[in-house]
């Protein structure tokens, strides 16, 4: 059986608690499943301050998402001009 580290099972508890939030919050599930595997692939298992910034970082976001205020987000992406 595979074993989850300490900080995988802290990521895993951050997305469950960021998809109980979104069940409440229109158009936010799939911003969120999007965010996290860019970070997964994006961030490197060995970079452990980058990590744990990340999930910081995330921690305050799910916070401003529990409140009472917000209500659904607007996700404005980059879009890379590759044709110039």
């Amino acid at each position: 059986m595979l074993q989850h580290s300490k900080v995988q099972k802290q990521i895993l508890d951050l997305y469950r608690q960021f998809m109980k939030v979104s069940k409440e919050r229109p158009g936010i599930k799939e911003h969120i499943r999007r965010e996290f595997r860019r970070q997964a692939y994006r961030i490197p298992k060995t970079d452990v301050m980058r990590i744990e910034h990340v999930m910081r970082r995330g921690r305050r976001q799910l916070e401003a998402l529990e409140k009472a205020t917000v209500r659904s987000i607007t996700v404005f992406e980059r879009v890379d001009d590759k044709g110039s």
